[in-house]
């Protein structure tokens, strides 16, 4: 690999590893055919369609991942007051109150979880699965509802709808045999997962079907109250309690305990296994709502110190919910599941045991396969040069490849690559910065990239390769693969002219000192070329493109300039840490200029705005300029998302 690679390689690990976008148990070596799981893309179930919870989610669960995710900003009871609340331009919602709680219905939230809400300032939640996703709204419902009024609630309901729906709602009760139709069952997830206690009310209030009407037998706040109540039997309960009967349910506040029964066998055998044994869940659910495949094969390995320690196998159920007992649960220990779908392996998130561990939860998101390349599409194209010798240059290349599809893409033949990327005639000495993510392979005349899954974000790929560059010209013709939202092309501003019909000057920038120069073209087409002529040598002031040249930091800065704001604001942020004086003013003069060039996305502030935030909170940047930029900042993402 050449230096200026190397550098670039550098340059997007340090980047994403300060953002957290880099997860150190990727370094666990996968299995064969494994492909990391993508982040949540548009079309996922979680984008488009909520996956229900197949276990009962856990309110005592969801309380620690409600502090550590939701409470900065809608504050410990959910009111909205918490300590990021002020920072946001617009009010936090009150989700904890009981009039917003009434409103909603379960999977609205879970969709919110699992995408955000830029317009409001709610980042995504892809690091959480599922069932925590589940256990976090579960948490969320008991903030609006007291023990004193879900013992109420159980008390109504055992005196009003037991006979017909069961104790515990299960539709079961002595008197359902006696109906047409059987009465609803009030732990069905998806069933419930879609409708407010607002709807609830409605129907206690109103009657349906030959349930009668309650408007007149239960006052308002009675009937509030049972259809409050009729949520949290869909939670988990406390072990070793049952839900309350009529006798009992002013002794037991209803939503503490569900019959035992209910739980599945494996579940009770992680909570009777053996000290430093427990059991591991996997889930694994269709990207667009498609049929699981029942009988699939599912591997689950275990992995200690970086090394396969342990692997297992079992058919997957119909249900797409699998247990694995017995598991050793030992410090330190990874586990990663992978199933194999159409042709393709899907590999689940990495979940870390801890000490106290006595279970586990892995996701495995399955998507429908294409063979169809021309459904990816390129973001963004960067392009770099390096002068090696007075007769070669280096062409640096980092594409932006994204998937919208909601499908799989792969290659029909599994022998040849699902496309290649071409290079222009006379290059030589290809290198590739490896990926985690996609999978490449060396073909005659290019890059080839294998199977590309959805994914929210755009698969980087980087490489580079030398191109003849006789008496200091060279005239390249890049070919297009796919549609193209932008290329972009950076060069040292003297000494080096870049000129082609396609492109744009966007103007020279001059960053601590170092010039060099930008040029855009924009809407490539598939099958199109990109040309230019690139002519003259660098001057030696200007040599920043140079590996190990004389201010690496300045170099550093330079390199994340191309890559997007996120690494714009990291790069000032490790140069600004190494300056031996402190000035706001540096900030506010290079940052703004480039982010007028770059900004192009909701998502890309809302890591400015992160990093920025980062960069005061470490004492980096001086409370002024840090208010000034902030607010800034926020009146464009504002303007982005409309």
């Amino acid at each position: 690999m050449q230096p200026r690679l190397k550098l670039i390689s550098l340059l997007i690990f340090v980047a994403l590893a300060l953002t957290g976008c880099i997860s150190f148990a990727e370094d666990i070596a996968p299995p064969p055919g494994y492909q990391p799981p993508p982040t949540q893309p548009p079309t996922t179930p979680t984008a488009a369609l909520p996956v229900f919870p197949v276990l009962p989610p856990d309110p005592a669960r969801g309380a620690a991942l409600y502090t550590e995710n939701c409470a900065p900003c809608h504050g410990n009871t959910g009111l909205g007051d918490g300590p990021d609340a002020a920072k946001l331009p617009n009010p936090v919602p009150a989700i904890g109150s009981v009039e917003l709680a009434r409103q909603s219905n379960p999977a609205d939230w879970y969709l919110m979880v699992a995408n955000g809400n830029l317009d409001r300032y709610m980042p995504p939640f892809h690091s959480l699965s599922v069932p925590q996703r589940w256990d976090v709204i579960a948490y969320v419902y008991s903030l609006s509802a007291t023990d004193a009024q879900l013992a109420q609630g159980a008390l109504l309901f055992a005196e009003n709808c037991a006979a017909c729906h069961g104790e515990s709602g299960l539709g079961d009760g002595p008197k359902s045999s006696e109906l047409s139709t059987s009465p609803l069952d009030f732990t069905n997830q998806a069933f419930m997962g879609e409708r407010s206690a607002h709807d609830f009310y409605a129907k206690i209030s109103d009657g349906t079907g030959e349930m009668p009407a309650f408007g007149v037998e239960l006052g308002e706040d009675e009937r509030w109250i049972l259809a409050d109540y009729l949520r949290f039997l869909t939670f988990i309960q406390p072990e070793g309690e049952t839900l309350p009967q009529q006798e009992q349910a002013t002794a037991a506040p209803a939503g503490d305990s569900t019959p035992e029964a209910e739980l599945p066998p494996t579940v009770e055998s992680a909570e009777t296994a053996p000290a430093g044994a427990g059991v591991v869940q996997v889930l694994v659910a269709h990207g667009a709502g498609g049929e699981i495949p029942a009988g699939a094969e599912v591997i689950l390995y275990g992995y200690e110190n970086m090394q396969e320690a342990y692997k297992q196998s079992a058919e997957l159920p119909e249900d797409g919910f699998i247990f694995f007992e017995d598991m050793p649960m030992n410090d330190g220990w990874v586990y990663l599941a992978t199933v194999e779908y159409d042709g393709v392996v899907y590999g689940s998130n990495l979940a870390q045991v801890t000490a106290d561990s006595t279970e586990v939860l892995l996701d495995v998101t399955i998507f429908d396969v294409s063979h169809d390349s021309s459904l990816l599409a390129i973001d963004r194209m960067h392009i770099f040069f390096e002068f090696i010798t007075e007769d070669t240059i280096q062409v640096i290349q980092l594409l932006l490849l994204s998937n919208p599809s909601g499908q799989t893409i792969s290659s029909a033949d599994p022998e040849q690559p699902l496309m290649i990327f071409e290079l222009p005639e006379g290059a030589t000495n290809l290198n590739v910065q490896e990926s985690m993510r996609l999978r490449y392979s060396a073909v005659d005349n290019g890059l080839g990239i294998g199977t590309v899954r959805p994914s929210a974000e755009p698969y980087e790929i980087t490489f580079a390769f030398d191109m003849p560059y006789k008496k200091a010209k060279l005239d390249l013709t890049l070919p297009i693969p796919l549609d193209t939202g932008a290329a972009l092309v950076i060069a040292p501003q003297e000494g080096v002219k870049v000129r082609g019909d396609q492109l744009t000057d966007t103007g020279a920038r001059d960053l601590q000192g170092v010039a060099y120069s930008t040029y855009a073209a924009e809407n490539l087409s598939a099958g199109e070329t990109l040309s230019m002529t690139v002519s003259g040598i660098p001057d030696a002031s200007a040599e920043w493109l140079a590996a190990g040249g004389a201010d690496s930091n300045t170099n550093l800065v330079i390199g994340l300039a191309a890559f997007g704001l996120t690494f714009v604001i990291v790069g000032l942020y490790l140069w600004q840490r190494n300056r031996n004086e402190a000035d706001d003013d540096w900030y506010d003069d290079d940052a703004e200029r480039i982010e007028d060039s770059l900004v192009e996305s909701a998502d890309e502030l809302m890591d400015a705005i992160i990093a920025l935030d980062d960069l005061y909170q470490s004492g980096e940047l001086g409370e002024d300029a840090y208010r000034r930029r902030r607010s800034e900042l926020k009146a464009r993402l504002k303007d982005v998302t409309g």
